[in-house]
């Protein structure tokens, strides 16, 4: 009888396992996502982009804004997002007065201890100057996709 059991609570398990989600098998390891603002909103001059992150140790979210149409991305928030139990808040900037109607792509991305020590002393000349000129977004920690939304500056 115990044999039977036991051959039936595999059998079980084994049928049932294709039917599990990704995440019931296996712990996210790296994610972000963008909550608010959404994909297509309208926003003002400024606002809270608000989010949650799946945070490897020793990885920092950065949150990244631009206008459509440029190469360059600016840091928001001036460093790392303070991610706490997982939820972030970052303070993005949408242009200047000369932007309105125009879409700004927001982006999250997670850097490793080398890429975010490098935006930070590069957030840190930018604020010594008082001259933002932008950057090139760095791709990203391995295994850790970017979240992006575009949303609409009134």
């Amino acid at each position: 009888m115990l044999v039977f059991r036991l051959f039936a609570t595999a059998a079980v398990i084994f049928l049932a396992a294709p039917y599990l989600s990704y995440s019931q098998r296996q712990p996210e390891t790296c994610r972000v996502e963008i909550v608010n603002p959404k994909n297509g909103d309208s926003v003002g001059n400024d606002g809270d982009v608000i989010g949650t992150v799946v945070l490897p140790a020793g990885k920092h979210l950065w949150v990244f804004a631009h206008r459509r149409g440029f190469a360059l991305w600016w840091p928001q928030g001036g460093g790392p997002a303070d991610v706490t139990n997982g939820k972030w808040i970052v303070v993005a900037t949408y242009g200047l007065d000369r932007d309105r109607g125009s879409q700004f792509e927001v982006a999250g991305v997670v850097l490793d201890e080398k890429e975010n020590k490098e935006m930070l002393n590069l957030v840190r000349r930018y604020e010594e100057r008082g001259d933002y000129p932008g950057v090139r977004m760095p791709p990203g920690a391995e295994g850790c996709p970017v979240a992006k939304i575009v949303v609409k500056r009134q």
